[in-house]
């Protein structure tokens, strides 16, 4: 048990990669195969603009995770150990706000480039973050933190 303890959750592939190669390959795809979300100049100007205000929403939801691991000095990265279980900031409303702002995030980038094809593996992307990344991580912090993160779990939903 202690060596588990030293080595964390143990995700093997950061997560935001898990994001970022779909999205790539996603925009390959768009590239050879041009298709728009939405046509018409009002309906992409509509979607740019909630592209945007996403874009904005996934990095302050990111940072304002970020910032509370660090106040409470724990690991951000899924491969070191966790000093604490944090409950407050964004994690009182969603266990996984970096996750979700990855997520808000990679929607944001799909609606601001009016890009369809990237738009596809988006649940793909949510299929391997839980398989690679989420499950790891809440079977390690059940191990570490016990009844305090059952009952954490039983309070805050996964996402929203």
């Amino acid at each position: 048990m202690g060596e588990e303890r030293d080595r964390g959750p143990n995700v093997r592939i950061p997560p935001p990669l898990l994001f970022l190669m779909p999205l790539i390959t996603g925009f390959i795809v768009q590239h050879f195969v041009p298709t728009q979300i939405a046509s018409g100049v009002d309906p992409a100007r509509t979607l740019r603009l909630v592209g945007w205000a996403e874009i904005l929403i996934a990095l302050s939801l990111m940072f304002w995770g970020i910032g509370t691991f660090k106040r409470k000095q724990t690991a951000v990265i899924p491969v070191h150990p966790a000093r604490v279980l944090v409950e407050e900031g964004p994690y009182r409303f969603t266990r996984n706000p970096m996750y979700l702002g990855f997520t808000v995030l990679y929607l944001g980038i799909c609606f601001v480039a009016n890009a369809f094809w990237p738009l596809i593996f988006l649940p793909e992307v949510i299929a391997l973050l839980y398989l690679i990344a989420i499950r790891r991580e809440e079977a390690y912090l059940e191990r570490e933190f016990g009844d305090a993160y059952r009952d954490y779990r039983s309070r805050v939903r996964r996402w929203v």
